[in-house]
């Protein structure tokens, strides 16, 4: 989702970035002598921006980038993030996106199988989104690709690849 007004982590970080935007100097060649001259907390906020713009924790179908999303699980669990506090699941950021079985499941998984039910009694696609948004709404409930794993999950994949990449050892080149 692209659209800041209906992301609250992407409207922050919009704002970060105009921020920053008015304290750095404008010729590139004056950062380092600038840096040098401000305050601990105001590098450490800008060195803690940047490399904000270098995590990606997006899950492509087909990547070979797996340890992106491991360091920014890693990141989210060190800074404490509490993932329904930057992203709320809703018709439109989620259940209009993914099949009636996901929107179906994920019901259940927020408010138990009786919720379920009603989703699946929906006649049309429509209905069951708007359902789900609807009995979803205020639970704090995130879908697992937002979700931040926690640690013994990453250790359980990363045990699971080793051993694939010693079955395949060409397929790990």
């Amino acid at each position: 989702m692209k659209n800041a007004e209906s992301c609250r982590s992407l409207s922050a970080f919009n704002d970060l970035a105009e921020n920053y935007g008015h304290h750095l100097p404008g010729n590139p060649t004056d950062l380092f002598d600038w840096l040098l001259e401000q305050p601990q907390d105001m590098v450490l906020m800008l060195l803690a921006f940047s490399a904000a713009h270098s995590v990606n924790a997006v899950e492509k179908k087909f990547t070979d980038r797996k340890k992106g999303i491991e360091q920014a699980n890693q990141l989210g669990r060190a800074l404490k993030v509490h993932m329904p506090d930057w992203f709320e699941t809703t018709g439109d950021s989620y259940f209009k996106h993914v099949n009636r079985t996901t929107i179906e499941l994920s019901v259940a998984e927020a408010r138990g199988s009786d919720a379920e039910l009603s989703v699946r009694a929906a006649a049309k696609k429509s209905e069951a989104v708007t359902i789900a948004d609807r009995l979803v709404a205020g639970t704090g409930w995130i879908p697992a690709p937002v979700r931040i794993a926690p640690a013994e999950l990453e250790q359980e994949f990363e045990s699971e690849s080793i051993a694939e990449d010693e079955q395949f050892p060409q397929a790990a080149e």
